[in-house]
């Protein structure tokens, strides 16, 4: 007797049978629905049995079917490429097989004797040029056919397939509105989580930096319009003109924009490069995105590199510590007399130490958990201390700028009773959410507090005409429209990598 748990790990193929001969033993309702099967992949069946039922019939009586009106004999499978025994009879259908052994014909039983066929038919299911199968080697057929049905339905939703992006950013909303919609720690599992579970979001990307919140996907039509990425992000109460939801050209023209700089707090800067790579690396390997979202990221970045090579006459090319420096040069800072603290050893925290460490004084560097590397030839013009113990080297600072991606407040006013009173101290906070607590302003007048708007209000006043910057960044978008185009046909069944 067969193990009613066996279980063969099979390999699955996907045979071409258009005008090949195939039989199918047997005239009930399980013989006809492989009968169907095989019609479907262009085989031409022969059945034999003595007695069909009213639905096999039917296809008989077009001619979609020969019939042998008896029960099996052995000459029966000669010249068939493939054999399914589906009669009501255990024996007949091993008398099929054992025939089919002799002669070195694959054949499938479908009834207790499939643990000793050849094959088994996974639950499959077809749209389009896709033929998706799923067995579970024959060990529980319903959750096959369960999991083979939720899958129909998701390459259904593939018809409508879309490039969406929808988020907010330093345009449309303040610092301060848009801080509680940043996605950092346990709220940015839990955001990729939910959205992960979502029917018709085929692969996505959370893009979260210190001026903009968004999820970059390919995603049905239907669920681009029901709001449910805008709920997961958290946007149901905010206005219209408070967040952007980008379907089709409009979100690649989008991302092209953000991936070239255009849209940043400072226009033309190099960072949101490398942000959305790493936003991409981290989507691969929580198996949120894969092909798609890549090719999608890939001709972003070619279009940006042609943006950023028309553009770059009319702006000036500041990344984000770039224009703190600056900022504190127009306050009437004297730097060379200045001592510096840095809070994070990150990207930006990293920058601001190389940028500035020729323009000040000292430099403190404080990091939480990732000590940095000092080169030997700064030759002590760097000081590292941790987090724990930045209270006690506030007193020295001229300028703070704190650059983490801490969830909260690392200087607040549990620190003021640290600050040098008889000097002014300018306090720059380059995170989001902020990290340095806005109430640290109002502690003396010596002690000014900026954060990220108010760094974008004052480099305004600096910018160039953006009107033309946009016009031309949108036409060369344009210009590349064939690479939207190609994305768009690979989704719903064109050509695409495999």
């Amino acid at each position: 007797m067969t193990d009613k748990n066996h279980t063969h790990n099979g390999l699955h193929i996907n045979l071409f049978l258009t005008g090949r001969p195939c039989l199918v033993v047997g005239g009930g309702k399980v013989a006809t629905r492989k009968i169907r099967m095989l019609l479907e992949a262009g085989a031409k069946v022969a059945v034999v049995s003595p007695e069909v039922c009213d639905e096999l019939g039917g296809l008989i009586e077009q001619g979609k079917v020969t019939h042998t009106v008896r029960r099996f004999e052995e000459h029966d499978i000669t010249g068939a490429t493939i054999v399914y025994a589906a009669t009501n009879s255990r024996g007949i259908n091993r008398n099929v097989l054992g025939a089919c052994r002799e002669k070195g014909i694959l054949c499938c039983c479908v009834d207790g004797n499939w643990a000793e066929s050849d094959f088994s038919t996974p639950a499959t299911a077809r749209h389009n040029n896709l033929i998706l199968s799923v067995s579970s080697g024959g060990n529980d057929c319903r959750q096959s056919k369960m999991v083979k049905n939720s899958m129909s339905r998701h390459l259904r939703m593939m018809e409508t397939a879309q490039l969406v992006v929808v988020g907010t950013d330093h345009n449309h909303l303040t610092v301060e509105e848009r801080e509680p919609y940043h996605l950092t720690g346990h709220k940015f599992e839990r955001a990729g989580f939910m959205i992960n579970q979502l029917w018709g979001i085929h692969e996505f990307m959370i893009l979260n930096t210190c001026n903009r919140v968004e999820v970059v996907a390919v995603v049905s039509e239907e669920t681009s319009k029901n709001g449910i990425l805008r709920h997961v992000m958290g946007f149901p109460n905010l206005k219209e003109d408070k967040y952007y939801l980008k379907t089709g050209f409009d979100a690649f023209e989008h991302l092209c924009l953000v991936t070239a700089g255009i849209l940043s707090q400072t226009p033309g800067e190099n960072h949101i490069t490398a942000q959305i790579k790493d936003a991409l690396q981290t989507a691969k390997q929580r198996s949120w995105a894969g092909n798609m979202i890549q090719e999608w990221i890939s001709s972003a970045l070619f279009v940006s590199k042609a943006i950023k090579n028309d553009v770059a006459p009319l702006l000036h090319s500041y990344e984000i510590e770039d224009l703190a420096l600056r900022y504190l040069e127009a306050q009437g800072k004297d730097l060379q007399a200045s001592t510096l603290m840095v809070l994070g050893a990150g990207m930006i925290g990293k920058g601001m130490v190389n940028d500035s460490r020729s323009k000040v004084a000292k430099i403190i560097w404080c990091y939480h958990v990732n000590k940095p590397e000092l080169p030997a030839d700064w030759n002590g013009s760097v000081e590292l201390c941790t987090f724990n113990d930045m209270k006690n080297r506030i007193t020295e600072a001229d300028i703070i700028v704190s650059a983490t991606d801490a969830p909260g407040h690392i200087l607040h006013m549990a620190h003021a009773p640290f600050f040098n009173q008889e000097r002014p101290v300018t306090v720059i906070d380059l995170g989001m959410p902020r990290n340095i607590a806005p109430e640290l302003d109002n502690l003396s007048d010596d002690v000014s507090v900026v954060d990220l708007d108010g760094l974008k209000y004052w480099y305004r006043r600096e910018l160039t005409d953006m009107n033309e910057v946009l016009t031309r960044s949108r036409a060369i978008t344009t210009a590349n429209k064939e690479l939207y185009d190609k994305i768009a046909k690979s989704f719903k069944g064109g050509h695409a990598a495999e």
